[in-house]
């Protein structure tokens, strides 16, 4: 059992584009975390496990992929960590003005029955003071994020059954795809225990629609190997993995070309056996493929990306996938795909 509050405070919201490559970069203002401000102290202590007291042990599963704002609230860059002492460092070396955010609210119930809930960064420094004794952390990531599989969500409860069909994808570093009604957007989501209850927290951009739905603290009802099945009080979807051999991906990371520089070199021929199950077209051989910077230009046929060899221009970045028949020339398919630059 343990004693201290690892406290490796996540982020769950991203840079991404829209449809019309329009990029949303701001962050909500109420919802982020001053550098040395009083709560960000103490998230460095919990971090680096410099509490006395016995507190509720609320422990995410690493590695998850980190967005630090500036002092407008504008991107300022992109840190994955892979350990609570990775983060306790990150802290400790973060400059004055920079910020972090993460989505709330944060519900659970424990094991006293007493409700935990936590609104917004006050709420989060009180519920911290207040937290319990620590209780054991298990993991999921593992099965989250099997490179070969995606997530199909099946609705079961709520109003929002428009996405039945749609995908989750998740990178093991923490990067997350929806693939939804012929569009993607990226985001990041983190797994967690609160006692011995499990969440999951995902924030989503590039459609405002889209991250009023899906930008909740999820609890996970149920999960195995096979699916989970998570609720927010209004919605409940089950995810069930869905896998394809050699693998069926939408999501593309690559490695930065220098250090900080959030570009990298995607190549994108080699991509083709990995999303190509996600057109329902039966046979590649009847089609041919070609790359879009824009939906505009994908249904045009305009402005084809000429170097394979792609770097990007935004990070994370939509590109679009055109298929033609073969024969006839017209197009049967396209398909969105995210390409994210990593610090490698």
């Amino acid at each position: 059992m343990k004693n201290f509050f690892y406290f490796p405070l996540f982020l769950l919201i991203t840079f991404f584009n829209s449809c019309e490559d329009e990029p949303i970069n701001k962050a909500d203002p109420s919802k982020v975390i001053q550098v040395n401000s009083e709560l960000y102290n103490l998230i460095e202590r919990a971090a680096g496990n410099d509490f006395e007291n016995e507190i509720t042990c609320i422990d995410f599963n690493y590695p998850f992929t980190l967005v630090i704002y500036d002092e407008n609230i504008d991107i300022y860059g992109y840190q994955v960590l892979q350990s609570d002492i990775e983060f306790s460092e990150f802290l400790e070396t973060l400059e004055e003005g920079k910020s972090i955010s993460l989505s709330y609210p944060i519900n659970s119930v424990l094991e006293n029955g007493q409700p935990y809930t936590i609104n917004n960064n006050d709420e989060l420094k009180e519920a911290i003071d207040k937290c319990l004794k620590a209780d054991t952390i298990t993991t999921c990531n593992n099965i989250l994020t099997e490179n070969s599989c995606i997530w199909k969500v099946n609705h079961l409860d709520g109003p929002n059954i428009e996405y039945e069909g749609s995908y989750f994808e998740v990178s093991n570093l923490g990067n997350a795809g929806l693939y939804f009604q012929d569009h993607s957007f990226g985001g990041t989501w983190v797994t967690y225990f609160i006692e011995d209850e499990l969440h999951l927290n995902i924030f989503l951009t590039g459609d405002e629609n889209v991250g009023e739905d899906w930008n909740f603290d999820w609890k996970v009802l149920s999960f195995d190997d096979a699916q989970m099945e998570i609720t927010n009080g209004v919605d409940s979807y089950r995810l069930i993995k869905n896998c394809f051999e050699p693998c069926r991906k939408f999501l593309f990371e690559e490695c930065e070309i220098e250090f900080g520089s959030q570009r990298a070199v995607f190549d994108l021929e080699s991509y083709f056996d990995c999303f190509f199950p996600l057109t329902g077209i039966p046979d590649p051989e009847n089609v041919e493929v070609s790359y879009y910077e824009t939906y505009e230009d994908m249904i045009a046929g305009t402005n084809q990306i000429a170097n394979l060899l792609f770097e990007n221009s935004l990070n994370p970045q939509v590109i679009y996938v055109r298929f033609d028949n073969i024969n006839t020339g017209e197009m049967v398919n396209f398909l969105p795909i995210i390409l994210k630059a990593i610090q490698c």
